[in-house]
């Protein structure tokens, strides 16, 4: 197949080599997607074996998602240097030898330092397959073929655990790379007979803005995961961390305005205001999931005490909502117009996490399928829109570097997400413990009443523990229900900004 230029890019013609690059793009978004969570359930096991203590071991996953989002951010200029298909194959290639090595893995320092080269090549595959995807398909077909590949990029996460806990316990937790392999190997060949060649082009690697970047994302990032565990800014190198962060990221967007295209990432095309504005929607998207991601489990399981087999058939009717959601996007637009789908869309995300912020401990499973299936079915609807009117305004050249700043932005809600949602857990849980245990006291006559219907003494042990489980329940869904109303109100937040976006 002969090379194209970035800039005489034309739609493929319907047929078989279009849908199977369609399928293409898919099978590499899942298997990139998939990666990102597959091994937080086999964390302990991977600790047991390597003798590492989960504080040390939860460095596995902040060094893949580090090298991760140094490599999406800079996919333009890495797809310019070396040719779109290139580094496709590179990229999968790269990231099954590394699977493969981390896999084998005998000290917990080869395993982090591996998981950030894992990372970093599985980092570009996301954002190329999205403008491989734009480029296949005409204006007003994108948001359909997006909408499948939508599913994979935000069921990836999702399976990843489950897929992940499954290996782990039935063979080994080596296993959760080394499946990786015969996946890698399917990828390429789809890769090699489907993915159209685009000339390299001459550039001019920015150094200087490269290490910005990369100052920025490695501290910011590690700030996120690991702020938790450090106490945040009580601790010096969080204190640290920030400025690093703060001042790498004002030195680059400084130079960036300056440099324009020669600098490592364009952010003029924040320029466009639909892209800008799909970004910002997008990260909101990012932040929701994730925090819907982590929640879920813990309501359902460790709080409501269901079984495990109850809580996967709730989220998996969550999941199959999400689809009806990506199938309906397309054609819910040519009816009611973008801004208005959009717009409803973020407003039932609002809804949903309003209705989960009035639910109780004595709720049955009926009683969260609404508001799940309601947020799913609303994220999805509005991600392949978002997609595909990102890329409405751009240039064929500029797609590959679109698709890595929008991708990079929609990360960077995933990790907002997940560490909103944990420190809240964490922080709400301990203050909530304190609120309520002030209140109690023996002289007051709710209390004595409560214990002489549990038939419980004042006073006695068992009394005593009966409380403190009381305690640690009611800390727990308070500090649950709290996190979701503020889910509820950035998701309104979100909604005036659909109104800006502008049909091409």
């Amino acid at each position: 197949m002969s090379a194209t230029s970035p800039d005489n890019i034309t739609p493929l013609e319907p047929g078989f080599h279009r849908n199977m690059l369609l399928v293409t793009t898919l099978f590499i978004s899942v298997m990139a997607a998939v990666d990102m969570t597959i091994v937080t359930v086999a964390l302990p096991y991977m600790a047991g074996n390597l003798g590492a203590s989960p504080d040390e071991i939860s460095w596995v996953v902040t060094m893949f998602a580090v090298g991760q989002a140094l490599t999406i951010g800079i996919t333009g200029h890495l797809s310019r240097l070396l040719g779109r298909k290139n580094l496709c194959l590179y990229a999968v290639i790269g990231f099954v030898v590394l699977s493969m090595t981390c896999g084998m893995a005998q000290s917990l320092h080869q395993i982090v330092i591996l998981r950030f080269f894992q990372g970093a090549f599985c980092g570009p595959l996301i954002p190329i397959s999205m403008s491989m995807l734009v480029d296949a398909y005409p204006a007003k077909e994108r948001s359909r073929a997006l909408s499948y590949w939508a599913m994979g990029v935000m069921g990836g996460p999702a399976v990843g655990p489950a897929l992940g806990g499954l290996l782990a316990q039935h063979l080994d937790w080596r296993w959760n790379f080394f499946v990786n392999l015969p996946v890698g190997i399917v990828a390429l060949v789809l890769i090699l007979r489907f993915v159209r060649s685009i000339q390299p082009v001459p550039v001019r690697t920015d150094w200087h803005g490269l290490l910005l970047l990369a100052l920025f994302l490695i501290s910011f990032q590690v700030m996120l995961d690991q702020g938790n565990r450090l106490d945040w800014f009580t601790a010096r190198e969080m204190v640290l961390l920030a400025i690093v962060a703060l001042t790498s990221f004002i030195t680059f967007v400084g130079r960036g305005l300056v440099l324009g295209e020669d600098n490592i990432i364009d952010i003029l095309l924040f320029r466009d205001l639909n892209f800008t504005v799909s970004s910002l929607l997008m990260m909101v998207v990012g932040s929701v999931f994730l925090a819907m991601l982590v929640l879920a489990p813990v309501l359902f399981i460790d709080m409501l005490g269901w079984e495990v087999v109850t809580a996967g058939v709730i989220i998996g009717s969550y999941g199959l909502a999400g689809v009806c959601g990506a199938i309906a996007s397309s054609h819910l637009r040519d009816i009611l117009g973008l801004r208005a789908v959009v717009a409803v869309a973020y407003t039932m995300l609002a809804i949903s996490w309003y209705l989960f912020s009035r639910i109780d401990l004595n709720i049955g499973p009926a009683d969260v399928l609404l508001p799940g299936m309601l947020l799913e079915f609303s994220m999805m609807l509005v991600f392949p829109l978002l997609s595909a009117q990102a890329f409405s305004g751009l240039p064929g050249h500029l797609r590959d570097e679109g698709a890595g700043l929008f991708n990079l932005t929609k990360s960077l809600g995933f990790s907002f997400g997940t560490t909103f949602v944990v420190t809240q857990i964490y922080r709400g849980n301990q203050a909530g413990w304190n609120h309520f245990s002030g209140l109690l006291s023996p002289v007051s006559p709710g209390f004595e009443k409560y214990l002489q219907s549990t038939d419980l003494v004042n006073g006695l042990p068992l009394a005593g523990a009966e409380l403190g489980s009381l305690l640690a329940s009611q800390s727990s869904i308070v500090t649950l229900l709290q996190t979701m109303q503020t889910m509820a109100i950035i998701s309104a937040c979100a909604v005036p900004l659909a109104l800006l976006l502008r049909a091409q």
